[in-house]
């Protein structure tokens, strides 16, 4: 009798007993009945038992010898023979025993083991051990004869039984025949039984299990093959139906292989985490049947039923990605998965419950039993990160952890995936510029990528600092955002200044955040009309614009000069005079304050005669502008540009030269702190 306790779908008992069991009634070898008592134990150790009547028929005759390898037992039967009546054999022995009665007490079993001598074929010689059947019972062999039957049943690892290796296969062997009388007539019986005890083992994705077509112990030739036929759980297949199943037979060398992919249908899965690692055991209840016919006895079946079993294989699941970009959406499944396995929580980005985030998710049965997760969401979807490629091409790409429940235990596995996907989908921002009254306007549409990008305005990281140091007018919307940067802001590059007004440039770059690569750079220019400035150049220049209108008398721009009075202006229009010179000409003095150099000079008239020639009630009146730059004495120069706020002429002093004034002196509209420049 063998037992299992299954771990299918709901877990079942499986109970396989031989009808020449124990505790079965038998009735004439015809129909046999036995009494099950199912008990079982709940939670809080409650017994409750279950009666279960079994009754079979006998569908078919019994074959003259029947063996039955079962995963708990082996067992042999044979046709009991009967003499004719009329027959006289050997006697039973000499003098016949004492008590006569027909009955096992005076039954022999005679066993045949490996001796210490070799034989000429190279295995030990057989010695034999006779034995009563009370002690053979002793030893663990159940003899026993029914209406027509004589058999013997024995566990494996039996005292006389013994292995050999048939095709690379270690064989169990019991050699024994049964010796009966009938009417003081010795007869005999074959009880010989032989069972494979290998377990399968994994052939890449298939389950393998070899057994020998033959096994010599058992067979006496002439031999003539019957067939072998294979079934599952008790029910044997047709060869369509394995086929069907991706069941591989063949025989190779006088062995039988089978072959069954993992997880195939007539089997059952149960997965486990192990180690961190998911994996799954495969069982399958197999069992084959093979039929012969030979000189020692007319038909010979042999059954052998053997529970095959891979016990924690790893298994990674399968991820299948079937996103199409052109859809906007990621469609990832997860499986496949046996019925003990489900979908306990999903981790998107650094978000858990996903579903509840806008994530779709969903299962997805399939015929043959398993399932799989499928998972749903927008290219759009905040978790998902988005990376630029250059050529108007993204890589969206989403980062998800399934988590995964065991039962019955509640197990958890984790399975971590990253898919993506590329799409050429991008509006790079696009930036627009302008001039106004107040600076230089620039405004940038975000295109549909606005988290790439780092923006720099004049090589400046655009940020809130800058903002607010620039002076930067800053107005946001759904789309884009604009700004204007005042004419002496931070940013603001000058390219030159004319009588037709300052040059000046704000350059806008969109560099990548990761590859630090400037992906678009806009230059917007700008001409602003200027009265009067002095910009202070690094290259140790001094360029400045003066208006001369505002004196009390008019004084023509065109007969103005520097101290050095060869240093006319290089542009002059109807009331200004733009001048540029180097720092070391045109009489401009340098003097050292501290760690600076303060370098002056002045615009002043320059009158068409001599000085001595004029008079009180000349024409050209007399004045003079201060102008200067500052510069460090060690170090880089940087480009200062000066605006006054008020633009009055400076009457022309005897007492002093204008090249004197204290270049920090208030009445200087020109001279500023240069430590706090405005760029």
């Amino acid at each position: 009798m063998w037992l299992h306790h299954g771990a299918g779908l709901l877990g079942d008992l499986v109970l396989r007993a031989s009808y020449l069991a124990c505790h079965v009634h038998n009735e004439k070898d015809t129909a046999f009945r036995m009494l099950v008592w199912f008990v079982n134990r709940d939670v809080d150790g409650e017994d409750m038992s279950y009666p279960l009547q079994l009754t079979c028929p006998l569908h078919q005759p019994w074959n003259p010898r029947e063996i039955v390898c079962e995963e708990n037992y082996m067992e042999v039967s044979a046709i009991k023979q009967v003499p004719p009546a009329n027959h006289k054999g050997l006697e039973w022995m000499t003098p016949p025993p004492v008590w006569s009665e027909e009955g096992l007490r005076e039954w022999r079993v005679v066993f045949r083991v490996p001796g210490d001598q070799q034989g000429s074929d190279g295995r030990p010689s057989m010695k034999e051990k006779t034995l009563p059947v009370e002690m053979a019972h002793l030893l663990g062999y159940h003899i026993n004869t029914t209406e027509t039957r004589v058999l013997l049943r024995c566990a494996y690892g039996s005292r006389l039984a013994y292995i050999l290796q048939e095709k690379g296969i270690e064989v169990e062997v019991v050699s024994a025949t049964i010796l009966y009388k009938h009417h003081w007539t010795l007869l005999r019986v074959d009880a010989s039984v032989a069972c494979t005890t290998n377990k399968a083992s994994m052939d890449g994705k298939h389950i393998l299990w070899r057994f020998p077509k033959l096994l010599s112990t058992l067979v006496q030739p002439p031999f003539r093959d019957k067939g072998l036929t294979v079934g599952v759980e008790g029910r044997y297949l047709s060869d369509c139906v394995a086929r069907q199943r991706g069941y591989d037979i063949q025989e190779q060398d006088g062995a039988v292989e089978i072959r069954i992919p993992f997880g195939a249908e007539g089997g059952y899965i149960k997965s486990q985490v192990v180690d961190g690692q998911y994996s799954q055991s495969y069982f399958i209840d197999l069992f084959y049947m093979y039929q012969w016919e030979d000189s020692q006895s007319a038909h010979t079946e042999y059954r052998s039923f053997r529970p095959l079993s891979i016990i924690h294989l790893p298994q990674t699941p399968i991820l299948i990605n079937e996103t199409n970009p052109s859809e906007g959406q990621f469609s990832v499944s997860l499986g496949l998965f046996p019925h003990d396995v489900s979908l306990s929580n999903i981790t998107v980005g650094d978000q858990s419950m996903a579903e509840q985030l806008g994530v779709y998710l969903s299962q997805v049965p399939f015929p043959n039993g398993t399932h799989a997760y499928l998972l749903k969401t927008p290219f759009s979807h905040h978790l998902v990160s988005q990376k630029y490629l250059g050529q108007g091409y993204r890589r969206y790409s989403l980062a998800v952890t399934f988590t995964l429940s065991i039962s019955p235990h509640s197990d958890l596995y984790h399975h971590p995936a990253t898919v993506e996907a590329v799409l050429q989908d991008v509006v790079l921002p696009r930036v627009e510029g302008g001039c106004s009254d107040k600076g230089v306007r620039l405004q940038l549409h975000y295109g549909n990528m606005d988290t790439q990008w780092e923006v720099y305005v004049g090589g400046r990281r655009l940020d809130w600092e800058l903002v607010e140091m620039g002076d930067y007018a800053l107005e946001t919307r759904q789309d884009y955002f604009s700004m204007v940067i005042p004419l002496y802001g931070l940013g603001m590059a000058y390219e030159g200044l004319s009588l037709q007004g300052l040059v000046v440039t704000v350059r806008m770059t969109l560099e990548d955040r990761e590859t630090a690569i400037q992906e678009h750079t806009f230059t917007q220019r700008c001409i602003f009309l200027v009265k009067e400035l002095l910009v202070c150049l690094p290259d140790s220049r001094m360029v400045v614009v003066v208006d001369t209108s505002r004196v009390s008398s008019a004084v023509n721009p065109r007969l103005t000069s520097l101290l050095d009075a060869s240093c006319v202006p290089i542009e002059t229009d109807g009331a200004r005079a733009l001048y540029s010179f180097s720092l070391d000409s045109c009489g401009t003095s340098k003097i050292l304050v501290e760690d600076h150099l303060m370098y002056t000079n002045e615009v002043r008239n320059r009158p068409k005669v001599p000085m001595d020639l004029k008079t009180f009630s000349s024409p050209y009146p007399h004045f003079s502008i201060p102008i200067g730059c500052i510069h460090p004495a060690n170090g880089t120069r940087a480009l200062t540009i000066y605006q006054p706020r008020a633009l009055p002429a400076w009457p022309h002093s005897r007492a002093s030269r204008s090249h004197h004034h204290h270049p920090g002196a208030k009445q200087h509209p020109f001279i500023r702190d240069a430590l706090h420049p405005s760029e």
